[in-house]
Parts: structure tokens; C-alpha cells; sequence
């Protein structure tokens, strides 16, 4: 089944932060202020709460936000 773009699952933040371990992952997103859920293969979260950690401005009539295909 295909995820929405938006959905940055366990995987991807694996490779975002170079951590391996599920623990590890969730205490590196922790630190950088990333909202993530709890997910079968281990943590995920979205591109917004993603854009909201790095400070990118909510603006949707200027679409400042980062697509999914930087990941």
C-alpha cells in the first residue's frame, strides 16, 4: 500500500538521522523537536511537523514548505 507523500516513515527518518535503533531514532527526533506517532515499523511522523521543526513558516499562499522529494 502506498503512503501519502506528507507520511515520513521509519525508514526515512533511519536515513535523516543516521540512527539505527527504533529508541534511537525516537530520542533524535525528540531532541530536534519533531512530533513522531508510534507505527508497526517504528516511528513516523509528517512533513509539516518536519517543516515546523526546522522553522519553516506556515504560509500556504506561498507554499514555503519542503516536498517530500528532498527526503
Amino acid at each position: 500500500m502506498d503512503q501519502p507523500n506528507h507520511i515520513i516513515d521509519a525508514d526515512h527518518l533511519r536515513k535523516i538521522s543516521g540512527k539505527k535503533s527504533v529508541a534511537a531514532i525516537r530520542r533524535w527526533a525528540s531532541r530536534q523537536g519533531i512530533r513522531c506517532g508510534d507505527g508497526a515499523a517504528g516511528p513516523w511522523t509528517t512533513l509539516e511537523a518536519l517543516n515546523f521543526a526546522l522553522g519553516v513558516p506556515i504560509s500556504p499562499a506561498a507554499n514555503d514548505s519542503y516536498g517530500g522529494d528532498i527526503l
